[in-house]
């Protein structure tokens, strides 16, 4: 006998032999998939994807998309001409995430708890508050405290608590016991110990960061030179043909130098005053590049929480090798986003005339961005991440902090061996 809920409904089944059958082949399917170690394939645009909360963590539409593109080896546009297939693709998972991140910058400040909110408070009084549940993570610069109750209350729920020095560099997270994803750690360190592997990942990364970095240039640098255009667009065909690491490290630096030799023509009106001449760190001696670091350290700080999020080891990468405190795979992944959310976030930052040169300060052989600087640049990147864009291949709109995740997984798709190729975001 079967009931229904929806139709309070009690149907008698009739169970023959062909049932019996087939719910024998249906339990030795399973635990034949449940022996293998391999992840079954998603569903086949299936309407059970709309209500399934793990349909993020999927992406059944985009996995089988790509699949079909590998097996087919049609280049994106070509697919499209071929019948459609992106067309298919529904946006499953929300375009933004409506968690937002909160920034505490200030010597002296003290984030406390109370009731739902967490509250900020300077040495003159409280300065500010935000709920709990719409904070995706809490960011500390500097010399900034938190109360033990706040603190477990965060990793109780799984916010994550990065802590920054005052100059912006990131040096830490504090995390509950959220995730426990141990079979793609494994996958992870076997490609990260395989050269063959993880060169075909990093093949498509840089080739990514290549490309973005060209497409910057023509919308934002009417004067860029044909030769340097045509010649970033075959360093980016280069590293996709690249033999090996060392090798891609070699196009990768031919195309930054490329690239950053026209940086300056990026700056227009607003930014009187500001000129770059080179890219400079560890201290950066010019304000341009004060603002490029310390968009980088956010970046790869988010990126840090998504990998974590995902289930990878951030501090494993693929391209760029392991070393005591780097988080390699963090820096693999932001790759491709450094042009398009770091870089385009300076441009216009200066661009639009946000920053002054009061927002900036001479510290030692460098310079650095004064507290009220530091707000613009958090607040322009802020901006940034939640732009909404269209994805190139599946043609939904997404934003580009969510934009992080479905690359992580996608990612992690590759390592599990769903999809061959990793898929770089390039956008046109």
């Amino acid at each position: 006998m079967a009931y229904f809920v929806r139709s309070k409904k009690k149907v008698a089944v009739s169970l023959d032999e062909a049932l019996v059958q087939r719910t024998k082949e249906l339990l030795s399917n399973l635990r034949a998939v449940a022996a293998s170690g391999e992840m079954p394939p998603p569903l086949d645009y299936s309407p059970k994807c709309f209500r399934c909360s793990l349909a993020g963590i999927c992406l059944p539409d985009e996995v089988n998309l790509l699949r079909e593109m590998e097996a087919e080896e049609l280049e994106e546009d070509e697919a499209v001409q071929a019948g459609g297939t992106r067309e298919k693709v529904r946006r499953l998972l929300p375009a933004r995430d409506d968690q937002i991140p909160v920034y505490v910058v200030g010597q002296g400040n003290t984030v406390r708890k109370k009731g739902e909110r967490l509250e900020i408070w300077s040495r003159e009084g409280k300065v500010s508050e935000a709920r709990i549940m719409e904070t995706s993570q809490l960011c500390l610069y500097g010399g900034v405290e938190i109360t033990t109750p706040a603190m477990v209350e965060l990793m109780q729920r799984g916010v994550p608590v990065i802590h920054y020095t005052h100059g912006g560099w990131f040096q830490g997270i504090c995390l509950g016991m959220t995730h426990k994803n141990v079979e793609l750690r494994m996958r992870q360190f076997q490609y990260a110990t395989s050269p063959r592997r993880s060169l075909a990942i990093a093949r498509g990364m840089i080739s990514g960061k290549i490309k973005n970095c060209r497409t910057l240039l023509r919308r934002n640098d009417p004067g860029a030179p044909r030769e340097l255009l045509a010649l970033m667009a075959k360093l980016a065909k280069d590293a996709e043909d690249a033999s090996s690491s060392e090798s891609l490290l070699g196009i990768e630096g031919a195309a930054a130098e490329a690239y950053f030799s026209r940086f300056d023509h990026l700056l227009k009106g607003g930014a009187e005053g500001f000129s770059f001449e080179n890219r400079n760190k560890r201290p950066p001696k010019d304000p341009v590049n004060a603002v490029l670091s310390y968009l980088y350290g956010i970046l790869v700080k988010d990126l840090f929480v998504t990998l974590l999020a995902v289930g990878f080891d951030p501090y494993l990468g693929i391209y760029h090798r392991p070393r005591y405190g780097r988080p390699a795979l963090a820096l693999d992944m932001m790759e491709e986003f450094r042009p398009l959310v770091a870089d385009s976030t300076a441009v216009t930052l200066f661009n639009n005339g946000e920053l002054s040169k009061k927002d900036f300060i001479r510290a030692g052989f460098g310079i650095s961005l004064t507290p009220e600087g530091k707000k613009k640049v958090v607040g322009g990147y802020e901006r940034r991440m939640e732009t909404e864009i269209t994805h190139p291949i599946f043609r939904y709109s997404v934003s580009y902090r969510r934009l992080l995740e479905v690359q992580a997984r996608l990612l992690a798709r590759v390592i599990s061996g769903e999809i061959r190729e990793y898929p770089a975001f390039c956008t046109r």
